[in-house]
């Protein structure tokens, strides 16, 4: 287990960087403005209702087709995936289709606060955002069988090349702009998504072929459905936790979605490196120790985990108070001037706060699923949910648009707190 978190840490850790490329080019030439609000706008429903799904297929698929793997033979095991990305690339594109169709509704819900300008950016972004959703659909169905086949070198390795190619075409081609920015991250998913073939293909996995009789589709499907069902809950509304923010800061003007955005982006880009790309090993990890009843190891992980959260955080937290906004002014430079290096990092700043605590509410969450106690991951979804809203509405007129990340960094916090409250590693084992 080690060597592959150091194989994916790796990658991850390319993969940012190819990241940190693209919104270099991207803030060098956009900054801190309407086309900027305008296109973060335009992906909050895509990649909130990509995530939704992907939270409840890695939820029912991996029991499922772990069981399968064990009980069937190879050609059945085969032809269920079939039957997963058949059915993944179908209901993407239905949904992606159906966004474009409703794109004008969209547009109206999503600017309803917005200036003209941002909302002119939106409406010319959102239909190529709409595409995400199937990419994003596919992609995920992909990633998730290439780590059942212990290929996670490979889905680690296709956001690489998404990054390259986003930051490629910005580059070659400035002049593009928005439309530039929105054509690089739809051509940029595609290769990811292709690279994710590739590596099927590798293992042994044909595209085409049997698809299972109707019966045993349904109740592998039934079974995934009931298995994911219990996590919905809990994965939409932690896809609003962070879907709202970004709609509410276009009540507060011009630029106040993209600083808020760019923010977010750095402070997501140091929770993936820390702990999110490893979760699917980790969750390996927690499920075979459940299943041994270790507590005493389990507990180990677990203390340590809190430990580095709280050393990675507090670090954090100093570094970007110290040098955020100079670094950011002299990294990006172009149109991310002096007033917006101190507006995005004001906001990176309060995110970073909140980085030990998520840290280890992740750690909790997967931990969770390996006792199965899908409800108890929902019930904390609803808590974070619950703060942020509540915590918005108290600071909104103080704080204005800086009330964002403070409302997130508390609704961290309160996660890891009732977290604490609910960990029991005995009760819930297979044993």
């Amino acid at each position: 287990m080690k060597r592959q978190l150091v194989i994916i840490s790796l990658l991850t850790i390319a993969s940012q960087l190819a990241a940190f490329a693209k919104l270099w080019f991207t803030a060098r030439i956009l900054g801190v403005g309407p086309e900027m609000d305008g296109y973060n706008l335009s992906i909050v429903f895509p990649t909130m209702i990509a995530g939704v799904a992907a939270g409840v297929l890695q939820t029912g698929l991996f029991p499922v087709r772990a069981k399968l793997n064990v009980a069937a033979s190879v050609s059945d095991v085969l032809a269920f995936e079939r039957s997963v990305l058949l059915g993944m690339a179908v209901l993407g594109g239905a949904v992606s289709l159906f966004l474009v169709i409703t794109s004008p509704i969209m547009v109206d819900a999503l600017a309803a606060s917005a200036s003209v300008s941002v909302r002119s950016s939106l409406a010319f972004a959102y239909p190529f955002a709409a595409a995400l959703v199937m990419l994003n659909f596919v992609g995920d169905s992909c990633g998730y069988l290439l780590a059942m086949r212990d290929r996670f070198a490979i889905a680690a390795a296709a956001p690489v090349a998404n990054g390259v190619l986003g930051a490629f075409l910005l580059a070659a081609w400035p002049e593009g702009g928005l439309f530039n920015l929105v054509v690089g991250t739809v051509l940029g998913l595609t290769l990811q998504v292709c690279i994710c073939f590739w590596g099927l293909k590798l293992t042994g996995f044909t595209f085409f072929g049997d698809l299972p009789v109707w019966k045993n589709t349904k109740e592998s499907w039934q079974e995934m459905l009931s298995l994911g069902g219990w996590i919905l809950p809990g994965v939409v509304v932690s896809n609003l936790v962070v879907s709202l923010p970004p709609l509410w800061a276009a009540k507060y003007g011009e630029g106040a979605v993209s600083a808020f955005g760019y923010a977010y982006r750095l402070h997501s880009a140091a929770l993936q490196l820390l702990v999110i790309a490893c979760s699917t090993l980790i969750l390996a990890r927690f499920s075979d120790l459940v299943a041994r009843n270790d507590t005493e190891a389990l507990r180990r992980i677990l203390t340590k985990a809190g430990m580095l959260s709280l050393v990675i955080g507090g670090g954090g937290v100093l570094m970007v108070w110290g040098l955020g906004a100079i670094s950011l002014e002299w990294i990006f430079g172009g149109r991310f001037d002096d007033s917006a290096a101190v507006r995005v990092s004001s906001h990176w700043l309060l995110l970073t706060i909140s980085l030990p605590f998520a840290i280890i509410g992740n750690v909790f969450a997967k931990l969770w699923q390996a006792q199965k106690r899908p409800k108890l991951i929902s019930i904390m979804a609803f808590i974070s949910l619950s703060g942020l809203i509540l915590s918005y509405f108290l600071l909104r007129y103080p704080l204005q648009e800086f009330s964002l990340p403070v409302a997130m960094s508390i609704s961290a916090f309160l996660v890891a707190a009732v977290g604490v409250r609910y960990l029991n590693l005995g009760k819930y084992s297979t044993n």
